[in-house]
C-alpha cells in the first residue's frame, strides 16, 4: 500500500475521490487548540439512562461515532422515542421506564424473537444485555447480536449474574457471548456478580437496578477492572436522581453497590464533555512532534479516569497541566517511564506510541518503558497487547510483553518502509498513526476504524499541523 504520489500530502482534506488516510508523516511541531469529540462513554450512559428515566431528557454534545450512532439506533428499535433537538449534537429522549404503562424496553417490530444488533460496541452490548433482561417486558424473548470483533468477546460474569437472577439465556454459539436470546424478567432487589472481567458488567447491572423504584443491591465478588468507569456510571445515575454508592466489603475482597431508583429526567439539559481518551491522543501527538497543544472541553476535575494523562505525560518528562476545562501538553519525551495503567487501559495505546517514539530517539543503553496493568486489553476490539507489540517490533524496537504488561526500548531501528495493520481497532490505528509523526515511511492499514469513536481524527490533527499521508483506498 503506497502513498498516492510517493510523498506525504499537505494539510488539505482528501479530494472527492475518497482517498484513504494512511497515517501521519514527520513534520513541524503540532500547535494549537482542539476540542475532541464528546465522550462516547458518557454519551452511551446518558442515552441509556434517559431511555429508562421518567420524563424527557435533553442532551447536548452527543458525538457522531459509530458506537453512539448504534446506541441511538438501538433505542429506537426498543421503542424509545428520541429526536434531534437542533443544536450541535443535541438529542431529546423520551424515557420508557420499566413497570409503567410503557412496560419498559420492547422491540417495536415484534414482541417475540426480535433481533437487535449492537455492532462492535462492547459497552453497548453489555449494557443492553442487562437492560433487555431486567428492564424489558417480562416474558419477552429478544435476540441480541453484533458484528465483527464483538462476536469474539465474552462476558461470562455478566451472563452468570443474569442467569442467577432468572433471566432466560439461549446462546447461538458459545456460552457467555453474543448472539444470545434473552427472556426478560423484572429485577430482583439483590444481585450477585462474581469476578467481573470488565467494569461494564457492574455498570450494566447497576443501571438496570436503578431503573426501578426502591432499594436494590449489587454484591460484587472480586475487584472491578478499570474501576473509574464504574464510578463514571454511578455519577451518571446520580445525575438522574438515583442513589448509587460503592461500599467495600469488610474482608476487602469485593464491594456492594447500594442503589435506589427510579431514574428521573434531569430538569436542566445535560452536556457531554469532551472525551478524555481522545484528548490524550492529541496531547501525545503534541509531545511526539515536540509541539504544544491545548485540548478543551475536559479538564482536571472530570469524572473520566483518563484525565490522568497529565501525570503519565509528566512521567516521560513532557510538560503537561490541566485546568478546569482544558488540558495542555508540550515537549518531547526525555526519558522512559514505568506506569500502572490498570485503571486507565484506554491510555495504553497512545502511551505505547509515546514510548515507541522515545525509544526511536533514545541513546544506546537507555532502559525500557514499562506499561503494567494491561490485563483487560486482550479482550477488546483486538488483542491489543499483541497488536501493539508486533507493530512496535516491526519498527525494530526491543519489545517484551505478557498477559498484562508491555516493555518498549531502543532496539535496532531500520529505515525500510513499515506497513502496520490496525487490526480493525480504532485505538490501534490512533497509536500507529501517532508513531508516523516520529518515523518516516510508516503506513497503517484499516484507518477507517477511527469512525468508531472519532470520525474526524485525521482532519482534526491536520488542523494542528500534522502531515497526513493519503492513498487510493
Amino acid at each position: 500500500m503506497g502513498k498516492s504520489d510517493g510523498q506525504p500530502s499537505s494539510h488539505a482534506e482528501p479530494s472527492p475521490e475518497a482517498r484513504q488516510p494512511l497515517g501521519f508523516a514527520p513534520g513541524p511541531p503540532l500547535a494549537g487548540e482542539l476540542r475532541p469529540p464528546g465522550s462516547k462513554s458518557l454519551a452511551q450512559r446518558y442515552l441509556l439512562a434517559a431511555s429508562l428515566a421518567h420524563g424527557r431528557t435533553s442532551i447536548a454534545g452527543v458525538p457522531r461515532g459509530n458506537d453512539v450512532v448504534g446506541t441511538l439506533e438501538l433505542l429506537r428499535a426498543v421503542g424509545v422515542s428520541w429526536q434531534l433537538a437542533g443544536g450541535p449534537g443535541a438529542v431529546r429522549v423520551v424515557g420508557r421506564p420499566p413497570g409503567g404503562s410503557a412496560a419498559g424496553w420492547l422491540p417495536t417490530a415484534t414482541a417475540e424473537g426480535a433481533a437487535l444488533d449492537v455492532g462492535e460496541s462492547g459497552t453497548l452490548a453489555r449494557l443492553a444485555t442487562a437492560l433487555l433482561g431486567l428492564c424489558g417486558r417480562p416474558g419477552a424473548k429478544i435476540w441480541l447480536g453484533g458484528t465483527g470483533s464483538l462476536l469474539r468477546r465474552r462476558s461470562p460474569a455478566l451472563f452468570g449474574a443474569l442467569a442467577r437472577a432468572g433471566v432466560g439465556l439461549r446462546f447461538e454459539r458459545d456460552a457467555g457471548t453474543w448472539p444470545v436470546e434473552l427472556t426478560a424478567i423484572g429485577p430482583p432487589p439483590r444481585m450477585y456478580l462474581a469476578h467481573p472481567s470488565s467494569s461494564q458488567e457492574a455498570s450494566a447491572l447497576a443501571l438496570a437496578l436503578c431503573a426501578y423504584p426502591g432499594e436494590g443491591e449489587l454484591a460484587i465478588e472480586g475487584a472491578v477492572p478499570s474501576a473509574p468507569y464504574l464510578e463514571l456510571t454511578l455519577a451518571v445515575l446520580r445525575r438522574f436522581g438515583a442513589a448509587a454508592e460503592s461500599i467495600p466489603t469488610s474482608d476487602g475482597r469485593g464491594s456492594v453497590l447500594a442503589l435506589r431508583g427510579p431514574l428521573l429526567a434531569p430538569a436542566e439539559p445535560l452536556t457531554i464533555e469532551a472525551d478524555a481518551s481522545s484528548a490524550a491522543v492529541a496531547l501525545v501527538a503534541a509531545c511526539i512532534s515536540g509541539g504544544t497543544v491545548r485540548t478543551t472541553g475536559v479538564g482536571g476535575g472530570s469524572p473520566q479516569g483518563d484525565r490522568r494523562i497529565v501525570e503519565h505525560l509528566a512521567a516521560f518528562g513532557c510538560r503537561a497541566e490541566a485546568g478546569a476545562s482544558h488540558v495542555e501538553a508540550e515537549g518531547r519525551p526525555t526519558r522512559p517511564a514505568t506506569l500502572d495503567l490498570a485503571n486507565t487501559p484506554d491510555l495504553a495505546p497512545p502511551l505505547a506510541a509515546l514510548a515507541g517514539a522515545r525509544a526511536l530517539a533514545a541513546p544506546p543503553g537507555e532502559g525500557p518503558t514499562v506499561l503494567r496493568g494491561l490485563g483487560t486489553l486482550p479482550g477488546k476490539e483486538s488483542s491489543r497487547i499483541d497488536v501493539l507489540a508486533n507493530g512496535l517490533l516491526s519498527l525494530g524496537l526491543a519489545v517484551e510483553w505478557g498477559a498484562d504488561y508491555l516493555t518498549i526500548a531502543r532496539g535496532k531501528p531500520h529505515t525500510r518502509p513499515v506497513d502496520v495493520d490496525g487490526a480493525g481497532d480504532h485505538r490501534m490505528v490512533f497509536a500507529f498513526a501517532l508513531l508516523g509523526l516520529a518515523r518516516a515511511d510508516l503506513t497503517v492499514r484499516g484507518t477507517g476504524a477511527v469512525a468508531k469513536s472519532w470520525p474526524g481524527f485525521f482532519a482534526d490533527l491536520a488542523r494542528l499541523g500534522a502531515r497526513v499521508a493519503y492513498g487510493s483506498g
